[in-house]
């Protein structure tokens, strides 16, 4: 009854706030004379966007100031003022106090609970606090608008358009987004979700009690190398890093007007990204994705020098660089990767002629805080700077296009991993090495080639066998057709000048063929002479009475495979 009865109280407190929002004290701004209170009174924006007020979350009875989305469906909380001092009733007064500071203050206390704290910047000036249609509550010099301390500059959970994370060098504000401890309670939690402002090329990171528990990947130009902008979400907002002398930091902007959209570090360590729009009403807040998401999201899931690939069910993700291997095999064989993995011939072995660069494709690159960045450096460039440096592992492109940009990474190769769409990475491997795995796929392809030859030579002689014994028997049914042709009819010795000059021997006489049919008395056994090497010889005169030997017919066509038959005359 206890449990119903507080919900029911929270639901009858939520709907009085925007019942006081919508004909109570509803303003954009808080003056001296203007503060609000928890009674109902709330700040709201001029677009009617966001809101400013008093809130209890989940099913805590605690009381916070906190900005939210105005009009969105369940209207998350964006901002926390006092986070970390949450008020037991319903006494506080949000207001602008006599030094200009905005300030919560409760009954009884004469110390506030929160405040902007820049008293000493702003001694008998006359501010005021608006809050924008941005979400950014900002305290400003009433006559000049000068901002003299802004909620963007303090991030709670939630980053969204416009704001900015990461480090201003100026003031040395630095601006992180750290999680809640639970759905009820607002206080600092232990993950957060910071720009990594020390290293050469920035990226996010997401830390868990301090582990850090998932990168983004080196900005390659248009976004994360390590987040992949899909054309679902390309079209939604627009990204953009800053990286000088004055600040270090990253925004987004909305492309499409009424379309709102908010990262949020949650209290698990996970990095959750939402979108809602006017086109459903503001209804329902879609979720877009979230950061790690697969077991090769999480930072260094294979150790130093190891590379993670998802694969199925019965397979291990993780496996070594080229020319590396696990540092402990057994340990690697249960799975266990915090050992990473190391160069199989020794650290000595490298930095000696013969080195080598193996690319590795499709990969998001390690980390970039071991790598040094030169964004004007050509890759042919970057490899022979990182060829001549001993303490060089291996060197990669900023983008995908690898013309101009260089990353060469001195020391360990961490948090490498298989991605779609992912860049190439040129690891260091020395000689020897190089020489075993080139005689290895070497043989591999000898092997390969000794396959193939043995499928296809049977198949080859099949063919070649088959040709021949077709072509023998075409020409045996053309000699046996030119035979019957031959028999069946005379051939005049005029026709013979038929004959292509081309192919007689002009020193040897033709005979038409039944005149050798009728000298041999068609073949007789008793004008056989005896054998040759192209069958019986048969004997007759010619014109000349000049005695010669003729073979068989049936022999003659078949070698000469022409319709007359050439005699050399005997003397």
């Amino acid at each position: 009854m206890i449990i119903y009865f507080a919900k029911g109280f929270l639901l009858l407190q939520t709907l009085l706030l925007f019942v006081f929002s919508q004909f109570g004290t509803s303003q954009d701004t808080i003056t001296i004379s203007k503060p609000i209170r928890d009674i109902g009174d709330v700040l709201v924006s001029k677009g009617e966007t966001f809101a400013l007020g008093f809130f209890s979350p989940g099913v805590s009875t605690k009381r916070y100031v906190g900005i939210r989305y105005y009009r969105a469906a369940e209207h998350p909380v964006v901002w926390v003022a006092n986070r970390d001092d949450p008020i037991n009733d319903y006494s506080g007064v949000l207001s602008i106090d006599a030094h200009g500071n905005l300030v919560l203050h409760v009954k009884d206390q004469n110390q506030p609970i929160w405040s902007t704290n820049i008293a000493s910047k702003s001694s008998n000036i006359s501010t005021l606090a608006r809050l924008l249609d941005s979400g950014n509550l900002q305290l400003v010099v009433n006559k000049t608008n000068e901002v003299l301390w802004q909620s963007f500059d303090y991030p709670t959970d939630t980053i969204f358009t416009r704001m900015k994370l990461g480090l201003d060098r100026t003031t040395g504000l630095n601006r992180i987004l750290r999680s809640w401890k639970s759905k009820d309670d607002p206080g600092t939690g232990n993950c957060l979700f910071m720009l990594n402002t020390k290293s050469t090329s920035p990226e996010e990171y997401v830390y868990k009690s301090n582990i850090l528990r998932w990168r983004s990947g080196h900005w390659n130009g248009s976004g994360w190398s390590g987040i992949p902008i899909s054309p679902q979400t390309s079209w939604l907002f627009n990204l953009s890093l800053v990286n000088n002398q004055i600040e270090t930091t990253i925004s987004w902007i909305d492309l499409i007007p009424g379309v709102f959209s908010r990262y949020v570090v949650n209290e698990s360590g996970s990095l959750e990204f939402f979108v809602i729009g006017v086109g459903d009403n503001y209804k329902r807040w879609v979720p877009i994705g979230s950061e790690p998401s697969d077991p090769c999201d999480y930072y260094g899931k294979c150790g130093a020098f190891g590379k993670c690939q998802l694969q199925n069910d019965t397979k291990f993700e993780c496996t070594c660089l080229p020319g590396f291997q696990p540092k402990s095999p057994s340990e690697w064989s249960l799975r266990n990767t915090s050992g990473g993995c190391v160069r199989k011939r020794g650290q000595d072995s490298i930095c000696k002629s013969g080195d080598r660069f193996v690319k590795v494709e499709n990969v998001k690159l390690p980390d970039s805080s071991f790598a040094q960045l030169d964004k004007k450096l050509r890759l042919k460039e970057c490899k022979q700077q990182c060829l001549q440096n001993c303490n060089c592992t291996a060197y990669g492109g900023i983008d995908t296009q690898e013309q101009v940009g260089c990353l060469r990474w001195h020391g360990d190769l961490i948090d490498t991993s298989v991605l779609i769409g992912g860049q190439n990475l040129y690891v260091r491997v020395d000689a020897p090495e190089l020489a075993h795995s080139n005689g290895f796929f070497a043989n591999k392809k000898r092997q390969a080639i000794t396959i193939v030859a043995l499928l296809f030579t049977p198949l080859l002689i099949f063919l070649c066998a088959y040709w021949l014994i077709r072509r023998k028997r075409k020409a045996r049914e053309r000699q046996l057709k030119l035979f019957n042709d031959v028999t069946t009819s005379s051939t005049t010795f005029q026709d013979s000048q038929k004959l292509d000059e081309g192919r007689r021997k002009p020193d040897l006489p033709i005979f038409d063929i039944s005149i050798i049919l009728a000298t041999t008395d068609n073949f007789s056994p008793t004008k056989r002479l005896g054998q040759g090497g192209f069958g019986p010889v048969y004997k007759t005169k010619s014109e000349g009475n000049c005695w010669i030997g003729v073979s068989d017919l049936k022999l003659f066509l078949v070698l000469l495979e022409e319709s007359y038959i050439f005699i050399e005359i005997q003397d």
